[in-house]
């Protein structure tokens, strides 16, 4: 501002959107006083606008040109001015751009920062989550997985719903191999601790995390054995800045604020972190992990290309077999009671051979009934040479030794007629002849085996088969996949378990051992190993609240 005389429309015009304040500030510096600077600012008339949905504290105006309304420097300005507040909403805005701008809506609790059960001075997650819907800070919008998600104005964070699902995914193999971590060197409970999925995980205090476990290390505890709590946040992919984190040290400091006589242990684990991100953490005295500190170099390559490859997961699965064994290879290192991992490996393997006889492969197509509605995925697709033959194969990663079901049998069934009326009003595959397969890594029980050819007989338009974990392996085995073959035999057919359970099955046919469902008059023998407490984490909250 080189001129007392200047209007607000040309500093609008000149620096884009702005709070007043600022605005007033730069007519003081420019030589007018601030009673003047106060009035010029309140006095301006179209086409400066005020902002209608009050964010900024003390319903402070926030004014732009018309012209400007929802353009990039319109957010960028408006967020910019709110960080400077430390606003509530701010924090919750850039604990969603820092997982890409797009999420379901029930982990907007967990990003915002802001509070989930009731906290004096404190604005609660649902309060902020409308402000910033009605102020299109946030777009509601439907995902057929995910159900009711949010995404950022678009010049804020650009992520999809694919990459949203891919993030998820990742973000969940990474909590299940956090929550490893911390039991192996007692962090926390070792039956305590909850992530992310888990049905019974509640807030610490008034907010909510993706892990949180009670801890009885001595720094954390509190009188009378009160104990401390291990919460943690995860971040699949990204360098979180100072920004981004604001959300997760709002939380820590609130908590530590909270519980005076406990310690909390605040946890953010992040693909990296920008070095104003660590002194502020560091600062505020949270934890700022890596996958690579938590897990090894290897493993965290691992999980950050896991990331990477499910967000194009059928060009990955068509072209890269170096990269599919790689994290075979390495991420079941990490894997604990999750079957997330197991599941996605086992889909993109399915995807990558079931290519060789096709033109075309999808993975995660939604077939969607026009009738009814109703919606179900595809694990894998496969299309033939000029449409004449369309393929749907669902997908059953198994544990070492697990099963293939007859309850997952008939509820594969049960989207059948979905995935057939999708097919009917499908532009170019109307046409074509329709298969359906399920594909498991796992054996297949013998009521499922009966139910599968019992229906394979009946189904004469729409024919289904199905392959085993063997079929599998031999098909892979087949095409000379040694190295796939290999890591395939090695995580799904011949760990430890699976020897066990195959030997426990010969044993109980040849009649040398009795089935543990038959009746018995003898008593099992004493287990002499040594007690493992089984703790809740709402007990634990309660005492030590």
């Amino acid at each position: 501002m080189t001129c007392p005389m200047a209007s607000v429309a040309q500093y609008l015009s000149e620096h884009g959107p702005s709070r007043s304040s600022r605005i007033v500030e730069a007519f003081v510096a420019s030589g007018l006083s601030a009673e003047a600077a106060r009035q010029r600012v309140s006095r301006a008339k179209p086409p400066v606008r005020s902002f209608p949905v009050p964010l900024l504290p003390k319903r402070e105006a926030f004014l732009y040109l018309e012209k400007d309304r929802n353009g990039e420097r319109f957010w960028q300005n408006f967020l910019r001015d709110l960080r400077e507040t430390n606003s509530i909403t701010a924090a919750a805005i850039d604990g969603v751009i820092a997982r890409g701008g797009i999420i379901p809506v029930e982990q907007f609790a967990v990003v915002s920062g802001a509070t989930v059960r009731p906290k004096t001075g404190q604005v609660p997650a649902d309060t902020v989550a409308r402000r910033l819907i009605k102020s299109d800070f946030l777009k509601e919008f439907h995902d057929p997985e995910y159900g009711r998600c949010f995404h950022t104005a678009p010049s804020l964070a650009m992520g999809t719903p694919a990459a949203m699902r891919a993030r998820d995914i990742t973000e969940r193999v990474l909590l299940d191999g956090l929550r490893e971590w911390c039991r192996k060197i007692g962090l926390a409970s070792y039956n305590a601790i909850r992530i992310r999925g888990d049905e019974d995980l509640k807030p610490i205090g008034p907010f909510a995390f993706d892990l949180a476990g009670p801890s009885y290390l001595l720094p954390l505890q509190g009188s009378a054995s009160k104990p401390g709590f291990v919460v943690a946040d995860v971040f699949a992919e990204g360098i979180l800045t100072v920004h981004e984190i604001q959300f997760f040290i709002r939380k820590a400091r609130v908590l530590k604020a909270s519980f005076k006589d406990i310690g909390i242990l605040s946890i953010i684990v992040a693909e990296g972190f920008t070095g104003e991100a660590m002194t502020a953490g560091h600062a505020a005295g949270v934890m700022l992990a890596t996958p690579k500190d938590l897990f090894g170099r290897r493993v965290g390559e691992a999980i950050a290309s896991l990331c990477e490859v499910l967000k194009n997961a059928a060009k990955y699965a068509s072209s890269s077999p170096e990269r599919l064994t790689m994290l075979l290879n390495n991420l079941f290192d990490i894997e604990g009671r999750n079957k997330n991992l197991r599941g996605i490996l086992f889909e993109m393997v399915a995807g990558y051979l079931a290519r060789r006889t096709a033109m075309t492969m999808d993975m995660g197509v939604t077939a969607k009934d026009p009738s009814t509605g109703k919606t179900a995925d595809i694990d894998v697709q496969t299309i033939t040479n000029q449409n004449a033959i369309v393929t749907a194969i669902e997908c059953k990663g198994k544990e070492p030794g697990g099963a293939l079901s007859l309850a997952e049998v008939e509820e594969w069934l049960a989207k059948i007629p979905t995935f057939r009326a999708h097919y009917a009003q499908h532009g170019y595959l109307r046409e074509a002849e329709q298969r359906f397969e399920i594909w498991t890594s796992g054996s297949i029980a013998p009521d499922a085996l009966a139910k599968l050819k019992e229906e394979q007989v009946r189904r004469v338009k729409a024919k289904i088969d199905w392959k085993d974990g063997d079929a599998v392996l031999a098909l892979a085995r087949a095409g000379k996949e040694k190295a796939l073959a290999d890591a395939l035999n090695q995580h799904f057919f011949r760990h430890p378990l699976a020897e066990v359970a195959k030997q426990f099955e010969a044993d109980e046919a040849a009649g040398k051992v009795q089935s543990w469902m038959a009746p018995t008059k003898s008593k099992p023998p004493e287990f002499k190993g040594p007690a493992i407490e089984v703790v809740s984490l709402d007990d634990e909250l309660d005492a030590a609240e």
